[in-house]
């Protein structure tokens, strides 16, 4: 059953493109009118619902779809290649929920009381999983809330949390919980992820990354991989990428600036590898006004 998206015409209706705040607090609204071609996307950790349209994703080998009845589920920033179709008339629309480790152990709490949602290592941090009934009502009633100012104060926040309970007992659950509770191999690297994540420019070693994990460097490695589809090298360098890109983007950084602020000591390096990744020069491209 599709989704009643009228609550959001005005929000559509500002740009061909954006994401913005909702009144909800860890809710943002993300939509396009235009098609693209697979490109270079990441996401932080959080829930992905689409409302309108249909995504296709890949990391390596590793093939996805999320859309109108599958939601996906990141439970570390990741970078990966993703393509969908849209049009002013069908725009592609979604929302993007924030995964707080203190909402996810308080539910986590409830609901391992009489249920066994146990953490468990080995997940990759992204992957898809069905929306249920329950959750599709819940994902309606919030989107219902967000013109009204008193409703969405009063029962947003309580929405959140029955989506992200829903989550919790879906099949993406154990992924979850694990990151929640920081436990086990998928814990320690979540840990050493978040770590790099906060100063990209700091110089990154897998050795010592491996050290920091607790990890042979071969078993970080293979703990790695599964984890994000990639090698630790491959995933930093590309976060470092498309963090440059948002400060490019969003914040009018100048090219050599934002090089340095993620980790490059030369910018024709920056450049060559900006335009390998994302299929034009760093020069090329364009502040986007909207943001969230």
């Amino acid at each position: 059953m599709p989704y009643d998206l009228s609550p959001l015409r005005s929000h559509l209706g500002q740009a061909a493109a954006g994401i913005v705040e909702m009144p909800i607090s860890g809710v943002r609204l993300f939509w396009t009118t235009q098609s693209t071609p697979p490109a270079p996307l990441v996401y932080e950790a959080g829930i992905v619902l689409l409302l309108q349209g249909r995504k296709e994703g890949s990391i390596g080998e590793h093939h996805f779809v999320y859309d109108t009845d599958n939601y996906l589920t990141l439970t570390l920033p990741m970078p990966f290649l993703c393509a969908h179709h849209a049009s002013p008339d069908a725009p592609l629309c979604g929302l993007f929920i924030t995964a707080l480790r203190d909402d996810l152990s308080q539910l986590l709490g409830r609901i391992t009381a009489s249920e066994n949602v146990q953490a468990k290592t080995g997940h990759s941090a992204l992957a898809p999983a069905p929306v249920c009934n329950g959750m599709r009502l819940a994902v309606g009633r919030l989107v219902a809330t967000i013109n009204d100012p008193v409703a969405a104060a009063v029962l947003g926040p309580a929405l959140r949390r029955e989506i992200l309970f829903h989550v919790l007992r879906g099949p993406r659950g154990p992924a979850l919980a694990a990151y929640a509770l920081q436990s086990g191999d998928d814990g320690r690297l979540d840990r050493l992820i978040e770590t790099i994540c906060r100063d990209f420019s700091a110089v990154v070693s897998v050795q010592a990354m491996a050290g920091e994990a607790g990890m042979s460097l071969s078993a970080f490695h293979r703990a790695f991989r599964t984890r994000t589809g990639q090698s630790p090298l491959q995933y930093v360098k590309r976060l470092r990428l498309h963090a440059a890109r948002d400060m490019i983007l969003f914040e009018g950084t100048r090219v050599g600036d934002a090089a340095r602020r993620v980790g490059y000591e030369s910018t024709s390096q920056f450049s060559r590898e900006y335009r390998r990744h994302f299929g034009e020069p760093a020069t090329a491209t364009r502040t986007f006004a909207v943001r969230a």
